[in-house]
């Protein structure tokens, strides 16, 4: 059977692209963790969907355009998930244009985002997803 955590990505995915906030609302826990790493123009930690909003609002920001491409999941348990999302864009003030795969990390709760984490690599998001499906055993 399918992973309905795997869907749940595409479907949250697709609410944002959509400007749908009540569903991307629906889709993260109220007091989930969303995590820009170093390295990430809008890098920190917030919580829930405020956070969300406050930390997506400094991505749009910094870019004019930008399109996402999902590569093949990797689910490291059945609530933690590592996705290679290709992201391209420009720069809103610079017109940098950007190419890259980062790696998201989500883990998943009674069907909302508890985390949502992004990494500059896919290799680095699997290691987190890694430690804490280790810490949870």
């Amino acid at each position: 059977m399918t992973n309905p955590n795997v869907q749940r990505v595409y479907e949250m995915l697709a609410a944002y692209e959509q400007g749908d906030e009540d569903k991307v609302r629906e889709s993260i826990d109220p007091q989930g963790e969303i995590y820009g790493a170093p390295g990430i123009v809008n890098s920190g930690t917030y919580y829930g969907y405020e956070g969300f909003r406050r930390w997506i609002d400094q991505w749009r920001e910094a870019w004019s355009e930008e399109r996402f491409e999902l590569g093949e999941m990797v689910e490291v348990d059945e609530s933690v998930l590592v996705v290679p999302a290709h992201v391209t864009g420009r720069g809103a003030s610079s017109g940098l244009e950007i190419d890259q795969v980062f790696g998201w990390l989500y883990e998943w709760r009674d069907g909302r985002a508890t985390r949502f984490h992004v990494y500059v690599t896919v290799e680095e998001a699997m290691e987190a997803a890694q430690r804490l499906a280790a810490d949870r055993a």
